[in-house]
């Protein structure tokens, strides 16, 4: 692992756009999500740093990220730490999100009955955003936030953002599958596609097998991780 950081940091310094920072968060990121870093584990900036040759602000840098993302937890006093995951967190996380994404429909229904003209427009930008090549660790700024944006509900948002930081360590493993962004895109497709007729009901539905699909994906690399 320390040889492909190096290489990566040669390349880096070839003239490579990334900085040394996002080359650490991308090493660190990439060692929890298979498990090498493991749920509850103790994790030093210094050894970090030392192992890998490098001064420790790049380190600190990461570190904040990825307590940002909810994949590291920093106590007082006592230092940082791996997150911990389960398959009971990842249900009631899921659970959660299904009932206020679906939710976020009656409410964009409601505004669709009062202004069918103003929605319309907001649901096409919302599909032709699908176009855009996000960045799957920025899932806040993703398809689901946008539909929940779409509810015009400041606390349902609120809420909803607030759930997110949780489910951000789930979102990440889901993407690190290979071939998961095409499959979202194709799901998120459908899902516009059904809404921009009316039809709320098989929007829910649609939406409902979609979160299903991923929390199986995530279900699966957890109790690998668990298991290891």
């Amino acid at each position: 692992m320390v040889n492909n950081i190096n290489n990566k940091v040669e390349n880096w310094d070839r003239g490579e756009i990334r900085s040394l920072m996002t080359v650490v968060l991308d090493n660190i990121r990439m060692r929890i999500l298979t498990g090498e870093f493991r749920p509850g584990q103790k994790i030093n900036e210094s050894e970090i740093a030392v192992n890998l040759d490098i001064s420790r602000s790049p380190v600190r840098e990461a570190f904040r990220i990825l307590e940002r993302d909810g994949l590291i937890i920093t106590l007082p006093r006592k230092g940082s730490y791996i997150t911990d995951i389960s398959l009971k967190d990842l249900e009631e996380l899921f659970e959660v999100r299904k009932i206020l994404e679906c939710y976020a429909l009656d409410c964009i229904k409601k505004r669709a009955k009062k202004s069918p003209d103003k929605i319309k427009p907001m649901i096409e930008e919302l599909e032709k955003n699908l176009l855009k090549k996000h960045d799957p660790f920025s899932v806040i700024s993703g398809f689901h936030y946008s539909l929940v944006e779409l509810s015009n509900n400041s606390r349902l948002i609120e809420l909803y953002k607030i759930l997110a930081v949780s489910l951000r360590r789930y979102w990440l493993i889901y993407h690190s599958k290979r071939g998961q962004q095409d499959i979202s895109l194709e799901h998120h497709q459908g899902i516009v596609n059904i809404l921009k007729k009316g039809d709320y009901t098989g929007t829910k539905t649609l939406l409902k097998k979609h979160i299903q699909y991923v929390k199986g994906i995530v279900r699966e690399r957890v109790m690998e991780i668990l298991s290891s």
